[in-house]
């Protein structure tokens, strides 16, 4: 390649046997290649941008560090990176083109993490889905539902964080849906954690899981389709190898292995349009436009006796040097973060959208919370909802801390 480009990689700071070093790997999934390079790399990543040749890079590092990098490593990180798929290029191109054709013909989204998040076996996810209940940080198996709850979940709040990390506290969701739910029907709003041309985004192919496949609402979807002004399906490919909907779809299946239950996947994008401005999404066309059309569509779906109940997929602050910060989490700022989430919760608990936005927004979104806009969709699209906290969460790691939180929504 005569002036290779870097495609948008995912750089983490790692310790390599004493060394520091980063560990490379794509955000976007499309490749699942892991590279570790060495700091010193750093500078040669950063010129590969698709302006600069080998030889230029190889002349900027030798003045700008007064030392040299030869040809032949030149060479050969670049070939590491192409086999990667980390480069830009015709052969990317036509490697992803086959993954978008491949997905996009088959009827079903094939389980992504199955057998890497989570047991790809039914029975041992079985186990291991049961332990996380019974576990001494977990809420208990559930008890028996009713006929029809006193108080019924009309939402949940639910964490995607991986399973190892969070599994109790994915338990403490489950519990309260299974027994204070009579839901036929889920719908899910999953933060996605790649770009997105649209704000929210449709998948009509059931989810594949070890239990079986979790069926759409076809009905729904289609209704929600025709309802919104935009194409909701633009960013169908996104669905591939997005966690946040696959990790309630293999719960969903596990509470209800015999019930035949529906849902909704829909992945959230960014707002981050909003807090660029200071401003909010409530009054924006984009957003007021898709929240008509959903609560139209629930509106229709309860009018023919279906019984729906609200998920968002989310996890809340990310810091650390791992998410780009500057400085290691210590046990100060665990103890702020709690205290800033727990405001951020208490305006979820009022039903208070605006209110949890700012929580957020009013600073830049510097606890990077990647479930603020599912949230903030969840709490308009029920309107005079209140919540409850069943449980908050942190993983603390000095390199990368994330919190998360169990909300039941009624």
């Amino acid at each position: 390649m005569v002036h290779p480009a870097l495609r948008q990689i995912e750089a983490t700071p790692i310790d390599n046997s004493g060394e520091q070093g980063l560990m490379l790997r794509d955000p976007f999934h499309l490749s699942d290649a892991v590279l570790v390079v060495s700091m010193a790399a750093v500078p040669i990543l950063q010129r590969l941008d698709g302006r600069h040749s080998l030889e230029e890079i190889r002349s900027i590092y030798k003045e700008e560090y007064r030392a040299d990098v030869s040809m032949e490593q030149l060479r050969d990180l670049v070939d590491q990176l192409e086999k990667a798929r980390f480069l830009e290029g015709e052969r990317f191109d036509s490697y992803r083109g086959q993954l978008f054709e491949n997905y996009m013909r088959g009827k079903t989204r094939p389980s992504f993490l199955a057998g890497r998040s989570y047991e790809a076996e039914p029975d041992s996810l079985r186990s291991q889905l049961k332990n996380f209940f019974t576990h001494e940080d977990g809420p208990g198996l559930p008890g028996p539902n009713g006929a029809v709850p006193e108080n019924p979940l009309r939402g949940l709040i639910v964490p995607h964080i991986d399973f190892p990390r969070g599994g109790t506290t994915f338990a403490w969701s489950y519990r309260a849906l299974a027994e204070r739910s009579d839901a036929d029907l889920y719908i899910v709003l999953g933060t996605c954690h790649a770009p997105m041309q649209a704000m929210y985004g449709l998948t009509r192919k059931g989810f594949e899981t070890p239990f079986g496949v979790l069926e759409v609402d076809a009905d729904f979807v289609g209704s929600l389709a025709e309802r919104a002004p935009e194409d909701l399906f633009q960013d169908e490919f996104a669905h591939r190898a997005e966690h946040s909907i696959e990790f309630q779809a293999v719960f969903l299946r596990y509470l209800h292995p015999e019930r035949p239950i529906r849902f909704v996947p829909i992945l959230v994008g960014s707002f981050g349009e909003f807090i660029h401005t200071q401003s909010s999404p409530a009054g924006s066309e984009k957003f007021e436009s898709f929240l008509a059309a959903l609560q139209g569509a629930i509106g229709g779906a309860e009018e023919s006796g279906r019984k729906v109940c609200l998920l968002a997929s989310v996890d809340l602050a990310h810091v650390g040097p791992q998410f780009g910060d500057a400085e290691a989490v210590d046990a100060e700022q665990l103890a702020m973060l709690a205290q800033e989430d727990r405001a951020s919760l208490d305006a979820v608990c009022r039903g208070d959208a605006e209110a949890f936005y700012w929580s957020v927004a009013k600073d830049g979104d510097r606890r990077k919370v990647c479930g603020l806009a599912p949230i903030y969709t969840i709490l308009r699209a029920l309107e005079n909802c209140r919540g409850e906290v069943l449980r908050y969460s942190q993983w603390p790691d000095p390199n990368g801390t994330v919190t998360f939180c169990s909300m039941a929504l009624h």
